[in-house]
């Protein structure tokens, strides 16, 4: 069982729905990925989990929003199976997000990224994946250096 994450910039343009749909869709019929791992933190996180949800009619993948926060609910994702990795329990709120970003990266193979500017966090999120040899694709305009 192959997995994969997303990690980008909170803004996403709607655009770019098509271009996430189908990076997807090829990980699923040309890789063998069956299992994601979505944060909550934008309009990246919750386009890709729109997306999947969206594909779950026509494949068997397993679709996990993995939580940065226990105390904190977001009703757009009241309905998913959700994950709350235990490294987080006694983790400061300011460093929750890049944890459980670890978390996903730690657990996936492929890593679907939006990233535009290397000044940002999901820029260190990606250059982490890079560094643990992980197989980044990015759909940003923003040279990341690698694809794994």
């Amino acid at each position: 069982m192959k997995s994969c994450c997303f990690l980008g910039h909170k803004k996403y343009p709607a655009e770019k729905e098509t271009a996430l749909q189908n990076e997807i869709r090829a990980l699923i019929e040309n890789q063998n990925v069956n299992r994601f791992y979505v944060g909550t933190h934008g309009e990246f996180d919750r386009m890709a989990y729109t997306v999947l949800n969206c594909l779950k009619d026509e494949y068997e993948i397993e679709v996990y929003v993995v939580l940065a926060y226990l105390d904190r609910e977001d009703c757009y994702y009241k309905d998913a199976t959700t994950i709350f990795p235990d490294e987080l329990t006694n983790t400061p709120p300011r460093f929750a997000i890049r944890k459980r970003n670890d978390y996903m990266i730690n657990h996936s193979e492929y890593v679907v990224a939006y990233i535009n500017t290397p000044f940002s966090n999901a820029f260190k999120n990606i250059q982490q994946a890079i560094r643990k040899r992980k197989i980044v694709i990015n759909l940003g305009d923003f040279d990341i250096g690698s694809r794994g």
